[in-house]
């Protein structure tokens, strides 16, 4: 009896010691995994950080994404104890989904930790991007050239796009116009102009220039001289051919039944600088448009 009490106190005690050896062996690698859940905690934090910044950036519009492609590589770039390595955005699926990924590494205890983020985001760059914007199909034929996107099918509203009714523009116009004559001048600054029946704001003479911002309510057709702005054309159709010439930007609203097209030895050029300008001095709101799907982090 006595030997089996000693031998349960021997086999207790090695139990014991068991135990004791390695809850002093896991108690070892407490601090390396606190260290490195820390680590990871940080990394992930500092990945959402990353991903606000390229949504806060796209959203101010100083950062626009028109290729299939686009890869920020940052030097010195310090947040929240690691750094912002790289962040790179890719255009998806019909062209107005964004993958935007975050590279980042955080270092806690002097443990390194590389991480990478998501989110996808339904992303337009703005309403004055294209050389030509139609709600329906533009036709493109003979010599004539155009530098710059053409988007068809586009569900237009003069509000959305200028922050303001089409009679609010007529409003703060500097001409008004309802059925001019041909070549009507001047066209500068905001220019309405309104047709009925079948008149149309007809620009023909090869020396005619206009620029700003012009308003057609109704038919637009130009066969010759130049224009350096932004054209809205609502409703009526629209034809450029001959040898006009436009550079800025052009929105057609029309009908289905309505004729839309591009033709003969024309030019027209999407010009940014133009853009940007009457935008400006009209104070007028083009801004990106931002939807996030979904985060991943």
């Amino acid at each position: 009896m006595g030997k089996l009490l000693i031998l349960i106190v021997l086999m207790l005690t090695a139990v014991f010691a068991a135990i004791t050896v390695s809850l002093q062996d896991s108690s070892a690698d407490i601090p390396e995994l606190i260290s490195s859940n820390m680590s990871e905690i940080k990394a992930k934090s500092l990945s959402n950080e990353a991903l606000m910044y390229s949504i806060k950036k796209l959203s101010e519009g100083s950062l626009s994404v028109s290729s299939s492609e686009l890869s920020q590589v940052f030097s010195g770039f310090n947040v929240l104890d690691g750094t912002i390595d790289s962040i790179k955005y890719v255009m998806a699926g019909t062209g107005d989904t964004l993958q935007i990924t975050s590279y980042v590494t955080a270092k806690v205890n002097g443990e390194l930790t590389q991480y990478k983020g998501f989110a996808n985001i339904l992303y337009s760059s703005g309403n004055f991007n294209n050389a030509i914007t139609c709600s329906e199909i533009l036709s493109v034929t003979g010599h004539s050239t155009v530098i710059g996107n053409i988007e068809n099918e586009v569900d237009l509203d003069f509000e959305t796009v200028f922050g303001m009714t089409m009679a609010q523009m007529r409003a703060i116009a500097d001409n008004d116009y309802t059925n001019p004559p041909n070549n009507v001048d001047p066209v500068n600054g905001i220019t309405y102009i309104e047709t009925t029946g079948n008149n149309k704001a007809h620009f023909t003479n090869h020396h005619w220039s206009g620029s700003g911002i012009l308003i057609v309510d109704g038919e637009f057709h130009m066969t010759g001289g130049t224009f350096d702005g932004i054209i809205w054309v609502e409703g009526g159709r629209f034809m450029i051919s001959g040898n006009g010439l436009v550079r800025g930007t052009i929105f057609v609203n029309s009908d289905p039944e309505e004729q839309i097209k591009v033709t003969g030895n024309c030019d027209i050029y999407y010009d940014e600088t133009i853009v940007q300008t009457l935008l400006s001095t009209y104070n007028i709101i083009s801004g990106p448009t931002i939807t996030i799907i979904n985060w991943s982090n």
